[in-house]
């Protein structure tokens, strides 16, 4: 009796733990298809919306509108120079302006709605809303509405352009890409033309004052040098009538090392590196282009499909014991035999289990 008692205690107490946790379901009254339903609506409204701004911004029709715009404002910028056609054709310069200033500003609002965060991202997205922003506070500011600020800027853009074209996108992502390298060319120079400034202005300062009176002017006296364009003028003014050899003799070395060094070294490293990145790049490409017909030539013949091929280098890998023993990685279940062996064993049992 008292188990039985026990029995329906707990058959109750089961029971009524049961209709707990019913009965707050079945009264509730908010209906969760009509929020489920809405939230889904704008988050499918928000989805196509940014589909539709994203397939528009790499419409070539719209990258061509942008592309023509920029260049024939480019070409009125040019017309611009000539004063008298300038004035001529004033409205119509003013109105392409302001059609092209209103389509930048267009495409960095829809940059905006396909994503706010996304857009910041791009070098370029920041260098057109850049350009924009400035732009538009010329309109407030008088001293950035001057030719030589908005016509700059306007040429400046054409550069992105120049990204839709292939080649020359590669030779600027080139050029992008040597900036490092390049930069740290240009501070060895820089430092070989402080020390070679220093070297002259104390030499030869008394003697050639019109060259290497004081620093600044040394550096631009080797700034020409290094140019290779008017060096010999300057070595002229060393042969005085007086024919001070020493000093011609000297000059003569002077700049006979520092035009070895710093243009024919130094000034070839830089075109060394731009040339060593494109070989680089070239290299990258066309191994690229040879792994797709690899990977095309296996998926198309008799060979085993990528999946499965994934599978099995997994299956391979998963097999390889981490800890190294006399040099060598052991499999499992495998004790003997080199590296190349036991991976050949391991290959052809998990194709043998895999069905391959």
């Amino acid at each position: 009796m008292e188990q039985h008692h026990q029995y329906q205690n707990f058959k109750c107490h089961g029971r009524s733990t049961h209709e707990s946790y019913i009965r707050p379901e079945e009264q509730m009254l908010i209906n969760r298809q009509d929020i489920i339903t809405r939230k889904d609506a704008w988050d499918m409204q928000e989805f196509i919306t940014r589909m539709y701004i994203k397939q528009l911004l790499r419409h070539p029709a719209f990258q061509l509108l942008v592309a023509t715009l920029l260049v024939v404002n480019a070409i009125t910028i040019a017309i611009r120079t000539n004063s008298i056609l300038g004035q001529q054709h004033y409205e119509l310069f003013s109105t392409i302006d302001n059609i092209v200033l209103t389509i930048l500003i267009c495409e960095v609002l829809l940059g905006w709605l396909n994503g706010f965060w996304i857009f910041w991202k791009d070098g370029w997205n920041i260098l057109n809303f850049l350009i924009v922003f400035i732009l538009l506070l010329g309109f407030f500011i008088h001293e950035l509405s001057v030719n030589a600020i908005t016509y700059t800027l306007r040429v400046l853009r054409l550069v992105h352009v120049c990204m839709a074209v292939e080649p020359l996108a590669r030779i600027i992502r080139v050029v992008l890409q040597s900036v490092p390298d390049m930069a740290n060319i240009m501070a060895l120079i820089l430092f070989f033309m402080l020390v070679f400034s220093v070297f002259g202005v104390t030499l030869f300062g008394a003697f050639v004052p019109k060259h290497f009176e004081n620093m600044q002017v040394a550096l631009y006296t080797l700034f020409i040098c290094i140019t290779q364009d008017g060096w010999v003028d300057i070595y002229g003014d060393f042969q005085t009538e007086t024919r001070e050899y020493a000093m011609e003799i000297g000059g003569a070395l002077y700049f006979v090392i520092f035009i070895t060094i710093g243009a024919f070294i130094g000034i070839n490293l830089l075109v060394v590196v731009v040339t060593t990145n494109l070989e680089q790049m070239m290299k990258t490409r066309e191994q690229g282009q040879q792994n797709q017909i690899n990977f095309s030539e296996d998926s198309g013949g008799g060979t085993l499909h990528p999946l499965q091929q994934g599978a099995r280098a997994a299956a391979v890998a998963k097999a390889l014991v981490d800890e190294p023993v006399d040099g060598e990685l052991v499999l499992h279940g495998h004790p003997g035999g080199g590296l190349s062996a036991r991976f050949d064993h391991c290959a052809r049992q998990q194709g043998k289990g895999s069905g391959i």
